[in-house]
């Protein structure tokens, strides 16, 4: 750490509490099944990904996701379902981020949407009567920018946007895939294996 200037944090699994077996499940209650393979890893319909670079409109995503159902699921029902796997961002996450700002920049990189983003922007920000955005120097999200993890290109445009050093950066997931094309720009990384992992990097800092 002695080296880092600048950490870059994912927002899944690192900050906030997901659980994506929740939304499968929620989903199948509404008669869209199969949207994952068999790894449960991946989407078997581009219009997940393609709503996570911004390509298509919340809109044609809740459409597309009502001519998937066998049944005649409303707007409403097809939102609160893909909503499902957000869970809570704890508060003693906020403030390790809160503690490393005062010595570090501080960056968000979210591969996320705009469905999502509105659901945990509005209850953490009544949550913690802040804005969570204020966290971070620059918060970038994918369907904001256009391109999403692990592609390099996203690395690469938020070290230029932000004018970022990568031998002086840090970023810190849960997905090794991801870390791995962080790598690759030459930024270091840091493994987030488990919900407490946050905190060891806090130790780290020590």
């Amino acid at each position: 750490m002695n080296t880092v200037k600048n950490i870059i944090f994912d927002l899944g699994g690192v900050i906030m509490n997901l659980d994506v077996p929740k939304t499968i499940l929620e989903f199948e209650n509404i008669g869209i099944t199969n949207i994952v393979n068999n790894t449960g890893h991946h989407y078997t319909d581009s219009i997940f990904y393609d709503l996570e670079i911004g390509k298509v409109s919340a809109m044609d995503f809740i459409e597309k996701l009502k001519s998937l159902s066998n049944e005649n699921p409303s707007n409403t029902e097809i939102i609160n379902a893909w909503n499902a796997m957000i869970l809570d961002m704890p508060k003693d996450r906020i403030d390790i981020l809160s503690s490393l700002s005062d010595k570090y920049n501080i960056y968000l990189l979210s591969n996320t949407n705009s469905i999502h983003q509105k659901k945990f922007l509005d209850e953490v920000n009544e949550a913690h009567n802040f804005s969570f955005n204020n966290l971070f120097k620059k918060a970038y999200y994918s369907f904001e920018i256009g391109i999403r993890k692990p592609d390099k290109e996203v690395f690469g445009y938020v070290l230029t946007d932000s004018n970022l050093n990568p031998e002086e950066t840090l970023f810190v997931d849960d997905s090794l895939e991801n870390l791995k094309a962080a790598q690759s720009m030459g930024i270091k990384t840091y493994h987030i294996a488990d919900s407490n992992s946050i905190h060891d990097l806090l130790e780290k800092d020590k």
